[in-house]
C-alpha cells in the first residue's frame, strides 16, 4: 500500500488496517515459535552435560543437608559393652599456668568408639615331617603330607589366593584407571 493509496481511505478504514496488520503479525509471530528449536542440551542432543546451560543460582542458597530430616528421631549406632582398647585422653599441664594435672582429678565430658578392622597377620604353619623306624622289622616309614602342606610349598592356599586376587583384579582395574587417564608408566 503506498502514501497515496492510504491519503484516500476514511477515518475509520486505518485504524481497522492497524487492528489487521496486528493480528497478521500475531499469527505470524506464533507460526515462527513453533518452527524455533529448542537450545540443544544433554537430553536433547549429543552434548555432554558439562555443556549444558547452569541456571544462575543465588550465592546464599545453602547447601543441602545430608541424613534424615529434622523432624525424624535420631539414629546413632550402638556403643559396645567391651571394648578392646581404651584410650584415655587427660590434660597434663594447665595451658595458663602450666601446672602439672597428671594427678588432679578429672570428669568424664566425652565418648566415642571407632570400629577398626584388626591388622591382617600372616599364620605360620610348621611342617614336620618324621621318619619313623618300625622296632620289629627296622623298616623306615615315612607318612604323607596333607594336601596343602606340601613341603615344596612357601606360602597356603589363603595367601596365594589374596596375592592373586590383588595382582590381577586390582592392579589391572588400577591399569584400566591409569589407561582411561591416559596415564602408561
Amino acid at each position: 500500500m503506498t502514501r497515496n493509496d492510504l491519503s484516500q481511505l476514511s477515518r475509520e478504514d486505518p485504524i481497522d488496517l492497524v487492528i489487521e496488520k496486528q493480528a497478521e503479525i500475531e499469527a505470524l509471530r506464533l507460526k515462527l515459535e513453533k518452527g524455533v528449536k529448542p537450545p540443544s542440551n544433554s537430553s536433547n542432543s549429543p552434548q555432554p552435560p558439562s555443556r549444558d546451560h547452569k541456571r544462575s543460582l543465588p550465592s546464599d542458597r545453602g547447601k543441602c543437608k545430608h541424613g534424615s530430616p529434622a523432624s525424624h528421631p535420631k539414629r546413632e549406632r550402638k556403643f559396645v559393652a567391651t571394648p578392646e582398647h581404651i584410650v584415655s585422653v587427660k590434660a597434663e599441664t594447665c595451658l595458663s599456668c602450666h601446672t602439672d594435672l597428671r594427678f588432679a582429678e578429672g570428669v568424664l565430658w566425652d565418648v566415642n568408639q571407632i570400629k577398626e578392622l584388626p591388622p591382617a597377620k600372616a599364620e605360620v604353619i610348621e611342617v614336620r615331617q618324621y621318619a619313623v623306624i618300625c622296632p620289629e622289622c627296622g623298616s623306615v616309614h615315612v607318612e604323607q603330607i596333607p594336601a596343602g602342606l606340601e613341603m615344596e610349598r612357601s606360602f597356603g592356599a589363603r595367601l596365594e589366593a589374596t596375592v592373586v586376587y590383588y595382582r590381577q583384579e586390582q592392579q589391572g582395574q588400577q591399569g584400566q584407571a591409569q589407561q582411561a587417564r591416559g596415564c602408561f608408566f
